[in-house]
């Protein structure tokens, strides 16, 4: 009988939500379908076309309140053959559509394609204006056929996937390492120079606004699996830069003070209500500086140390050394944070923010001296006074000073990992033995933290803990048979990135043993593989152009230089 098929390049309305941009509070039951940022693509033009057997759309627009320019063509083809076939388009408003109506018999099949090519003014070196160079794109596309389209695809993962992780002996634990890569690069790409938002490009979580997760958590896993697309990532730090600057003065600081929610300017996009986070969660600016380290270590890369990574660690040391205050005895306190641990607001010394502060500072003069350049003295001298909230009877860290040990356990873990802070075996104990009480409440909270508290258990050699930790670093997490991770059990915010680079570092970073250091990536502790687990395969790690091939088994860990690395670090 009579069959319409359509296709179209729609726009978005403007939604009849609450402005978070503006609200002063926000209730428990307000959700995505209460909550917006102003920021839809406003279409400026539209077209649709028929030709023969085929359809050509093409919709332009700007992002409202911006002068980026984005473009979208569509090519839509169908059987000459079709019988009874009638076309007709429609090009206006927010749309541009073509509707096929034909005939259909039964038992026959018939064959549709649609090709779709994007273009934007943000993407370095586009030769021609975003509508034209998107219509480029879908002539290219359309010479090379669906089907080679198709294969063109198939080509590109592959070369993503000759690095990989091979599980022998847990299944589950194979499908959700590759699930968690694969999510990752699903939102990231080589020369965008932009951060991962916490749920990627899946969906309208967190607005797109790129936080420390992108620094800290996604960025590790991705740097020795895939430095081009790393280098992205640190890149947009540098590339933002001046709006860090200018954001510091306008506080009142001296240097760079990176925001807590940025948008792809890296502008404060911090959601009203939550201004608070904005002006004190600052440990952010730490883990920009981390990153940079992290990702100079890993390429050893000189001159994208001077080029880049220098002026940014440069700006952020400069920024804790304006924002620490001395006391009568001589040390440095940083006092009115937002901890991580985010409920803790207005607390002095926190344990996580003086530590990456001080790793920063550290970071700093060490690249000012490899570079030959002068650093500035004060770097060092905050940096050796800075006061730690260590507790003087056990060794172990509270977590800010003078915080009740109802709160213990909630940041301390990640001084040892990811931060790497010398605290000793038995401090790692206690804050590991902290936390796995609270296992219940962390286990309905964000996947999050707990992706990283089993590097630590492995640091310690305890494989009973990493067993204990690895199903509450995923399991209830996970959705549906592409077992898409969520940012809690119960919340249904996909796809939670933040969570698959955490679960990857437990992966990379605590089974292996290994870690980024001068010498670059070398063993730091004996492996620990959970039991069960045969044998942990990571083809193709990427450090210093070469890849390597690293396996664990019952006999130790095994590294060897398998080829030039075929994955370029910064361009």
């Amino acid at each position: 009988g009579p069959v319409r098929a359509r296709f179209a390049l729609a726009g978005w309305p403007p939604p009849k939500r609450l402005p978070l941009d503006t609200l002063e509070r926000i209730t428990w039951w307000w959700g995505p379908d209460e909550l917006w940022y102003p920021g839809r693509v406003v279409v400026t033009s539209r077209s649709a076309l028929v030709s023969g057997s085929s359809a050509r759309l093409a919709v332009a627009g700007r992002p409202a309140g911006r002068t980026i320019v984005v473009g979208e063509s569509a090519e839509v083809r169908w059987p000459g053959d079709l019988p009874g076939a009638q076309a007709r388009t429609r090009a206006r408003g927010d749309s541009a559509l073509v509707e096929v109506a034909f005939d259909a018999a039964a038992g026959k099949t018939y064959r549709f394609t649609q090709l779709t090519a994007f273009a934007s003014s943000v993407e370095p070196g586009l030769a021609a204006p975003p509508p034209t160079a998107a219509g480029q794109r879908l002539r290219q596309a359309t010479a090379a056929g669906y089907d080679g389209v198709v294969a063109a695809n198939a080509r590109a993962w592959a070369r993503r996937w000759a690095t990989d992780i091979q599980i022998d002996g847990n299944p589950e634990l194979q499908r959700v390492s590759r699930t968690m890569l694969f999510y990752l690069l699903c939102s990231a790409d080589s020369g965008t120079a932009m951060g991962i938002p916490p749920m990627g490009l899946s969906s309208g979580g967190y607005y797109g606004h790129v936080f420390w997760d992108s620094d800290t958590w996604m960025f590790p896993s991705l740097l020795v699996t895939h430095p081009d697309v790393a280098h992205s990532m640190v890149a947009f730090r540098a590339r933002t830069l001046p709006a860090a600057r200018a954001r510091a003065r306008a506080h009142g600081f001296r240097g760079a003070m990176y925001p807590w929610e940025a948008d792809e300017r890296g502008v404060e996009t911090t959601p009203h209500f939550a201004a608070q986070n904005a002006s004190s969660e600052i440990h952010v600016t730490g883990d920009v500086a981390y990153a940079q380290w992290q990702y100079y270590l890993s390429t050893g890369d000189s001159a994208w140390l001077a080029r880049e990574g220098f002026p940014v660690l440069r700006s952020v040391a400069d920024f804790w050394v304006s924002r620490a205050s001395r006391d009568s005895a001589g040390r440095y306190h940083i006092r009115n944070v937002v901890s991580v641990a985010e409920g803790l607001q207005g607390v002095s010394d926190d344990a996580y923010t003086n530590a990456v502060a001080r790793l920063s500072l550290q970071f700093a003069t060490t690249a000012a001296a490899r570079l030959g350049v002068r650093g500035n003295p004060r770097w060092r001298q905050v940096a050796d006074r800075l006061h730690m909230p260590i507790d003087s009877a056990t060794g172990s860290w509270r977590t800010y000073e003078g915080a009740p040990d109802s709160t213990l356990g909630w940041v301390t873990p990640l001084l040892a990992f990811p931060l790497g802070v010398p605290i000793g075996d038995a401090a790692k104990r206690t804050h590991l033995d902290q936390v796995v009480h609270r296992l219940g409440d962390e286990s309905v909270g964000a996947m999050m933290g707990i992706t990283l508290l089993s590097v630590g258990a492995a640091e310690l050699g305890d494989r009973g803990l990493v067993d204990t930790l690895l199903p509450y670093s995923y399991r209830n997490h996970l959705k549906g048979p592409f077992l898409v991770p969520s940012e809690t059990p119960t919340n249904n915010a996909f796809a939670f990135l933040t969570g698959a680079g955490g679960f990857l570092q437990q992966i990379l970073f605590g089974y292996t043993g290994l870690r980024l250091s001068e010498k670059g990536l070398a063993p730091a502790f004996r492996p620990v593989l959970p039991s069960g687990v045969r044998r942990l395969t990571i083809r193709n790690l990427h450090v210093r152009g070469t890849g390597y091939d690293v396996v664990v088994d019952s006999a130790g860990l095994h590294m060897s230089a398998a080829r030039p690395s075929g994955a370029a670090t910064a361009p």
